[in-house]
């Protein structure tokens, strides 16, 4: 099993997400926290929530009545507006692509990089058009 980072959005009160795995985004999240600090960005782990990873390591448990992560998260999850997103996942792009950042000692996890957050973009862009909040949790 594997850890692994989802984008979701919050519409409404209600989650909804890629359920796409990223695992390249989660293993790097720190050279992209360094990233977003050399552009002068929040820090790319501050858009990471750990409710469902918390639940799943029994650290958190479900109020009575709620039925899933998405329902906590949703109430007290780590979320950020659907453009501050887009100007970071843009940001880190253009910043990876004009300086040809490596990601990995023996190998090099660029291409995964990149299409993990070309993919969050394109999803990023959604929550905007839908005024909505945005996130990655996660998932283990």
């Amino acid at each position: 099993m594997s850890t692994v980072l989802w984008a979701n959005q919050l519409v409404e009160g209600k989650v909804e997400s890629d359920s796409a795995d990223k695992p390249a985004l989660f293993k790097y999240t720190d050279k992209l926290d360094a990233l977003c600090k050399e552009l002068k960005e929040r820090p790319f782990s501050e858009l990471c929530d750990s409710t469902d990873l918390l639940f799943n390591l029994d650290q958190v448990f479900l109020p009575d009545g709620m039925e899933s992560t998405d329902e906590l998260m949703a109430q007290s999850g780590v979320w950020i507006a659907g453009e501050e997103a887009v100007r970071i996942l843009e940001s880190l792009i253009h910043k990876i692509e004009k300086e040809n950042i490596r990601f990995g000692l023996l190998s090099n996890a660029q291409s995964e990089i990149l299409v993990e957050l070309r993919e969050s973009l394109q999803f990023a862009n959604e929550v905007v058009e839908k005024k909505a909040k945005f996130n990655f949790s996660i998932v283990l």
